[in-house]
């Protein structure tokens, strides 16, 4: 059990972070104080926040963009993110989520004065569960020991963890209640991945797929960011089977003898 700490970690964490946003959102509605005195009416809370972590989600997907250090790793990354998107738009998995968002919104009771919530669950979702931290994070957290908790392999989870502590009180600011329902999203996901880290490192490390998968959670990551900025209206949902077409690219590629 010890190898899901970081799992449990990021967990708690997105459920503080959320209830603190809760407890902000009821005190950044207020419309006291606008459009007196000679300065301009304050930016409301919201949408400063949402502006500073879009900033730092583009921090966040530079560092596994940057893993790539090959052409043909760089060409599976590129190939993927097209036929995922072709997938995924397909499929309607950012429609399909959204529906869910308003599903879980309706078990919730939703969120007053929250803007869009079923939004905001798909963004939290994929913000918590996609890129280079949760996919390296998860391998490195299967590598614990049975029997003891080596804090060691959990480093990277713990700093995710702090980061979406921050991230969930940003979007529970913004989206209301929505937000906290991806904890559960996480639970599974993560642990998900954690076991099948476990079981598949080895088979990852030898055909090499480990720095593209990374790069394409990074690069979807990259356009949650420009979702965040308000940049770009992107439906980053449909983008998530590329995540995992590296394994078959690279497996493929293994096979007929190229080197990564």
């Amino acid at each position: 059990m010890w190898k899901y700490f970081g799992v449990f970690a990021n967990v708690a964490t997105v459920l503080l972070g959320g209830g603190l946003g809760l407890l902000l959102l009821r005190r950044s509605g207020s419309p006291a104080q606008q459009g007196k005195g000679k300065y301009p009416p304050r930016e409301k809370l919201p949408q400063t926040m949402m502006v500073c972590l879009g900033f730092c989600t583009v921090f966040a997907a530079a560092s596994g963009i940057i893993g790539v250090q090959s052409g043909v790793q760089a060409l599976i990354c590129v190939s993927s993110m097209a036929a995922g998107l072709l997938l995924g738009w397909w499929l309607r998995l950012d429609d399909r989520l959204n529906r869910l968002g308003d599903a879980v919104l309706a078990r919730l009771g939703g969120g007053s004065g929250a803007a869009n919530p079923a939004e905001g669950f798909v963004t939290a979702c994929l913000l918590f569960c996609i890129g280079s931290m949760t996919v390296l994070g998860s391998f490195e957290s299967a590598a614990n020991p049975a029997g003891r908790l080596a804090l060691e392999c959990h480093t990277t989870l713990l700093i995710k963890s702090m980061l979406d502590f921050v991230s969930s009180t940003c979007l529970a600011v913004t989206y209301g209640a929505s937000v906290l329902a991806s904890a559960a999203f996480v639970l599974l996901f993560q642990g998900a991945l954690v076991a099948l880290a476990a079981s598949i490192r080895p088979f990852l490390e030898g055909i090499g797929a480990m720095a593209p998968m990374s790069c394409v959670g990074s690069l979807i990551l990259l356009a949650i960011a420009m979702n965040l900025l308000g940049v770009k209206k992107i439906k980053t949902a449909d983008y998530l089977p590329a995540l995992f077409l590296p394994i078959l690219l690279c497996w493929a590629l293994t096979a007929l003898g190229v080197a990564m």
